[in-house]
């Protein structure tokens, strides 16, 4: 069972593909004004090309601000494994359902207990935002574990 709290966001790919594709028009533009006055250019005049190539540059560099928001948070539940990541900052998280020994459900958070008495916060839906049934599918799963 699979439970997706968070899809992946495409707002990095397309300020990636818009900075690709601003660049290569005015670098295009750029050339051919400058090959049809025999690569002499007046810098006096003319600034849009050059403003345009910085303009997809910076595109470019800021599309990398959205590379945490990419990672998907899920929750899956497996034959052997419990397999989650509910932070963007985290990274994916496995653990073995025989290692589980209690499912605790405190203050709107599921708390996995293992048996080496380690407390994991599984998710925490004052943090995360989903819809109402879902909340009460992954409660139901998770605590259904134990």
């Amino acid at each position: 069972m699979k439970f997706k709290l968070k899809k992946s966001s495409p707002k990095m790919a397309i300020f990636m593909l818009t900075g690709i594709f601003i660049i290569i028009l005015f670098s295009y533009d750029l050339y051919d004004y400058i090959e049809t006055n025999e690569f002499v250019y007046e810098y006096p005049g003319d600034w849009d090309k050059p403003i345009g190539i910085l303009v997809g540059l910076f595109l470019i560099i800021r599309s990398l601000k959205f590379i945490p928001e990419s990672k998907s948070l899920f929750i899956e539940i497996s034959g052997s494994h419990l397999i989650y990541r509910t932070k963007r900052s985290d990274s994916i998280r496995k653990t073995a359902l025989s290692d589980i020994e209690k499912v605790q459900e405190k203050d709107a958070k599921i708390i996995l207990i293992t048996k080496d008495l380690t407390e994991l916060i599984i998710i925490d839906f004052n943090k995360v935002r989903v819809r109402d049934n879902v909340q009460k599918s992954i409660k139901k799963s998770l605590i259904e574990l134990n």
